[in-house]
């Protein structure tokens, strides 16, 4: 079977990690062909480096001038590339759909924003019409017709089907739900130490777009100086840089002094550098389909802190410490419950969370190869 695998609108670091991983499951079967349309960019040359050896995985890059650009690409191009290469799928890794395929497609949703409403509201609450017009409506509208086009839509937890059914009509579509987490044993750590007499590491993984809505940072940042007005010790470590914050509206100078600035982070060793004693990874996101780094946070032992949204149950499960999303007390006021919990306790919370993550996970599709599979079959 020959496939196209249309990764592009990948960008950031967990969009890479989890192609990576679906990489990884093709590697397993060499009777099938990939060719692999992906942006150009520095993370994704990385990937092609590292798998150019593999005759099966053919790689062609793209440098998208504009969302405009990408539409045209993927429906008038594709239709020549289908041709030329005689595909037979076409799996639609990042959330788009060819309009005028005659040849069965997959589509994968890895983002919510346009199927959302808590995050219209939002939007509308801070006034931002003409941004949500740009950054949501617009693409909402040409996603959710792309979408009515391919009945096969791949997710990576149950409740985003509860997401995309709040705006269109789903009863014409299989959805398969997929694990992009591996949960092997080996990679799950023994629970940290955590001792609050002494200095508490808040831990906040997030990439250059931090300022969207959507991320809710300013919750973040305003529980940060409540803590430092109660006179708590602690520090931050966040994946940003000192610059990148500076510029922004939504940060304050006055956590600079116990900041660790790290920048991005593109190693594994970095990554596990990060996951300390004494640290709590908080998460302020309105809306994730996944959320790799609260994920990233149970496996390598840490508490993690989540909103108190349907998403995070569905992800993380119901012992995951969480708070009242857009209440910067509410967020103080767990933080400040934790400290209380002796080490028993810690340890107890995050090995049920670590206990739901292998659960659940296991209950999904492990490899996209058994989705191809299926709906090769189906159109048998």
């Amino acid at each position: 079977m020959k496939l196209l695998l249309n990764a592009l609108g990948i960008q950031d670091s967990g969009g890479v990690t989890v192609l990576e991983k679906v990489l990884q499951e093709c590697t397993q079967e060499a009777n099938n062909h990939y060719l692999i349309i992906c942006n150009d960019n520095k993370n994704i040359r990385l990937l092609v480096e590292k798998y150019r050896d593999i005759s099966y995985l053919v790689f062609k890059t793209v440098e998208l001038k504009s969302f405009l650009h990408r539409l045209y690409y993927e429906n008038v191009t594709f239709r020549k590339l289908i041709k030329k290469e005689s595909i037979d799928l076409v799996y639609n890794f990042s959330g788009s759909a060819q309009f005028f395929s005659k040849i069965p497609q997959i589509t994968k949703i890895q983002n919510l924003l346009f199927y959302c409403k808590k995050i219209d509201a939002l939007y509308f609450k801070n006034k931002q019409y003409i941004l949500w017009l740009k950054q949501i409506f617009l693409r909402r509208v040409v996603f959710h017709a792309m979408l009515r086009q391919t009945k096969y839509v791949e997710i990576q937890s149950a409740h985003v089907k509860e997401q995309i059914a709040d705006f269109m009509d789903i009863s014409d579509k299989q959805f398969f739900v997929k694990s992009d987490i591996d949960v092997s044993m080996q990679l799950f750590c023994h629970p940290k130490e955590y001792d609050w007499s002494r200095k508490i590491n808040f831990l906040y993984i997030v990439g250059p777009h931090f300022e969207y809505l959507h991320k809710n940072f300013i919750d973040f940042t305003n529980a940060m100086m409540k803590l430092r007005e109660l006179n708590i010790n602690f520090e931050i470590s966040v994946t940003l840089t000192k610059e990148q914050l500076h510029n922004s509206s939504i940060w304050n100078r006055d956590l600079d002094e116990r900041t660790n600035f790290l920048g991005y982070i593109n190693t594994r060793e970095e990554a596990e550098n990060i996951f300390t004693d004494n640290t709590i990874l908080v998460s302020t996101s309105v809306i994730e389909t996944l959320g790799l780094h609260v994920v990233e946070a149970v496996q390598n032992g840490i508490l993690a802190i989540s909103p108190e949204e349907t998403y995070a149950k569905s992800v993380y499960g119901d012992h995951v410490l969480s708070y009242k999303l857009f209440d910067m007390n509410s967020l103080v006021d767990v933080i400040q419950r934790i400290v209380l919990l002796d080490n028993n306790d810690i340890t107890d919370t995050i090995l049920k969370n670590q206990q739901y993550l292998i659960k659940n996970e296991n209950s999904k599709y492990h490899s996209i190869i058994n989705i191809f599979e299926k709906v090769a079959h189906v159109q048998k």
